[in-house]
């Protein structure tokens, strides 16, 4: 792993990612500023999924070269270390499809991991026998009543229905302070106003940091992003500013109705309301 003195948290040149003969993401080039908030829109299969990914190091490139808040990585670099994904992903935060949590630990806990980067300087017994200091337990606290589950602090995670997890998985995210946020539908889980107060707590962990949404609530665009990236067959089909992205934009990107261009809840985008939110 190299480090590279930029002002981008990221920089992708002529990537390329397949799975057999299939194309997932072709990007020739790609950059984003450190800071800036992006959202990637497009129908299912467009690859949005796949970038975010390949941001994290979790496929493997066909070709090209991937810097990440400085760290340079591809098939032309020298396989890195364990160390070296792991100081990478520290600096990475994410709220993914999944989610991701412990199941068997309470929603506090869970939160807590968030801050384990911040606890190096403590023994190790500690961040294994969960004994966390009093100042960051109660920061894990007010990000539970941030999201209004505060009275949930003591639950098992595999105890919450999903839209709980996914508020204590943003949560958990607020703790951590990571410099690059990857967010892969993050309210896919929660009804509509739970949704707003998940997007206001997101973009409130984003504040002087890079946060890089898959959106496909397309009214939630000035929220989350500045600048919106719309895919297609793996592909970066425009690159505008959220206040540029209108209905022709986004009928001209997900094309007719068909089965894959639906979001997490098998429904059409609702196009009409993407240009009337402020």
């Amino acid at each position: 792993m190299t480090t590279t003195p930029t002002t981008a948290a990221v920089r992708l040149s002529d990537i390329s990612v397949a799975a057999g003969e299939r194309v997932l993401l072709d990007v020739p080039h790609l950059e984003i500023a450190a800071g800036e908030r992006v959202a990637l829109v497009g129908p299912n299969g467009a690859g949005k999924s796949t970038l975010l990914r390949t941001l994290a190091g979790f496929v493997r490139l066909a070709r090209g070269e991937v810097q990440v808040i400085g760290r340079t990585f591809g098939p032309e670099h020298a396989a890195l270390s364990r160390a070296q994904w792991r100081n990478l992903r520290s600096e990475l935060g994410h709220v993914m499809q999944g989610l991701h949590l412990v199941p068997r630990l309470s929603a506090r806990e869970n939160v807590l991991i968030g801050a384990s980067v911040r606890m190096q300087a403590l023994p190790a017994w500690r961040n294994w026998a969960r004994i966390y200091p009093a100042n960051l337990r109660a920061e894990a606290d007010a990000a539970l009543a941030d999201l209004d589950i505060q009275h949930l602090a003591d639950t098992r995670a595999d105890r919450l229905s999903g839209g709980e997890r996914q508020k204590v998985a943003i949560a958990r995210l607020l703790l951590q302070h990571p410099s690059l946020i990857l967010a892969d539908e993050p309210t896919a889980a929660l009804d509509p106003s739970a949704t707003l107060q998940a997007c206001q707590a997101l973009r409130r962990a984003a504040q002087g940091r890079t946060l890089i949404s898959v959106v496909h609530q397309t009214e939630l665009l000035p929220l989350l992003a500045q600048r919106v990236l719309g895919l297609a067959h793996g592909r970066i089909v425009w690159d505008l500013p959220v206040g540029g992205v209108d209905e022709a934009a986004l009928k001209a990107l997900y094309g007719a109705p068909h089965p894959e261009s639906t979001d997490a809840r098998g429904r059409q985008p609702d196009l009409s309301r993407a240009i009337h939110v402020t």
